[in-house]
């Protein structure tokens, strides 16, 4: 079989391919029909896509240029991180200027949307804001939170509008640190007392600044105030204990410890999600509720959607999909032994001894040359 270069022909992001495509040893990158599901896929099969010999003219594969050419857009949850980011740091400022007198309309639409996204796919909108936490930007990680809360929120039992002041809850639970928050990220030296006294404090100011904005949902409220508190009365600001903590803010606070711990700080990188979830194994029952810290673990397995990974072979790959066994995620290789970007994500079997996963690796190390991120959740993924 013979091969040329890929021909220059007018086809877009959402187009399905006329003909497969080939790298130059042969081997086939993407199948007729699959999707062209973002840019950098597209410029990929443009540096080293293939076509056999023989494949009919631009205009018998894919019809005039002038002509409209229907387009195939594969059924996906899109999270725009982008603009939902965006968003809640306009929310928080105006909360902290005391302007928001739209705030819970604003943050109910935004958590809507999260909520809305990981009901269509949890495994999809948990792994794309994993792959995100690569700061410790307020607004980023407190987005993560709030679709991390329905981990525990919808086994839970927890009533339709109870679930959805949780995630409001999460979306605003640390909005009084919101001045100081890259600040802190950043520092290196001991806490200041002025900084003691902020964070000692921010459970009850950040309520001060929802209710001064016209948030008066109690569940909402109650879950920002005692995100801190722990089971055993060793939290604050009150010291509550054992079940006078609500389960949304027993669930909050399980995952403000979460999120807060994979993100990296100043003085430490970010921690493994395995370490996370074993520190919260070993408060389980103690300072953390236990039954929750058990459903947590259980249900985001040792490698959570959306965690990197190197494999045997070299190779690096993200973590997709959970299965019924914790220690074998669905993965899909991104990066190949050579160092490069694959063109398009291929399957890869963590059984297999050839592509087991041998450890945990930074996303904040290889996810700027990934492109878009929705691909890893698409369909039509080869196996290689």
């Amino acid at each position: 079989m013979r091969f040329r270069p890929l021909p220059d022909i007018p086809i877009q992001v959402g187009d399905a391919l006329p003909f497969t495509v080939f790298d130059r040893t042969g081997k086939a990158l993407l199948v007729k029909g699959n999707v062209i599901d973002s840019d950098l896929m597209l410029v990929r099969l443009q540096e080293r896509g293939m076509v056999e010999d023989g494949v009919g003219s631009l205009w018998q594969e894919v019809g005039r240029p002038d002509e409209p050419r229907p387009r195939i857009v594969e059924e996906r949850q899109t999270v725009r991180l982008r603009d939902a980011q965006e968003e809640l740091t306009l929310i928080h400022r105006d909360l902290q200027a005391g302007t928001a007198q739209d705030a819970t309309a604003r943050v109910s639409a935004l958590a809507v949307q999260l909520r809305d996204a990981y009901e269509q796919d949890p495994d999809q909108a948990m792994g794309l804001l994993q792959l995100e936490a690569t700061d410790h930007r307020l607004s980023r990680r407190l987005m993560h939170a709030a679709v991390l809360t329905q981990v525990l929120a919808l086994p839970s039992g927890l009533p339709a509008d109870h679930r959805l002041s949780l995630m409001c809850a999460a979306l605003t639970f640390d909005v009084a640190l919101a001045p100081i928050s890259e600040q802190l990220a950043a520092q290196t030296t001991p806490l200041s007392e002025a900084q003691w006294r902020a964070i000692q404090g921010h459970t009850l100011e950040s309520v001060d600044l929802l209710q001064r904005c016209g948030v008066n949902d109690p569940i909402w409220l109650e879950a920002v105030r005692d995100h801190h508190e722990r089971v055993d009365g060793t939290g604050y600001p009150r010291g509550l204990r054992g079940d006078t903590v609500s389960i949304e803010a027993r669930i909050l606070g399980i995952v403000d410890i979460y999120s807060a711990m994979i993100r990296p700080r100043a003085y430490r990188d970010a921690q493994p999600s395995r370490v996370a979830l074993r520190d919260i194994f070993l408060e389980r029952g103690q300072r953390i509720d236990e039954r929750l810290a058990m459903m947590f673990i259980k249900e985001l397995g040792v490698y959570p959607p959306g965690t990197m990974v190197k494999l045997a072979n070299g190779e690096i790959a993200v973590a997709v999909r959970r299965t019924t066994d914790g220690a074998h995620p669905q993965l899909r290789c991104v990066i190949g032994k050579d160092g490069a970007p694959l063109a398009y994500p291929q399957i890869r079997d963590s059984r297999n001894p050839e592509t087991a996963i041998s450890e945990i690796v930074s996303a904040s190390q290889y996810r700027s040359g990934l492109g878009s991120l929705n691909v890893l959740w698409a369909r039509g993924a080869t196996a290689g």
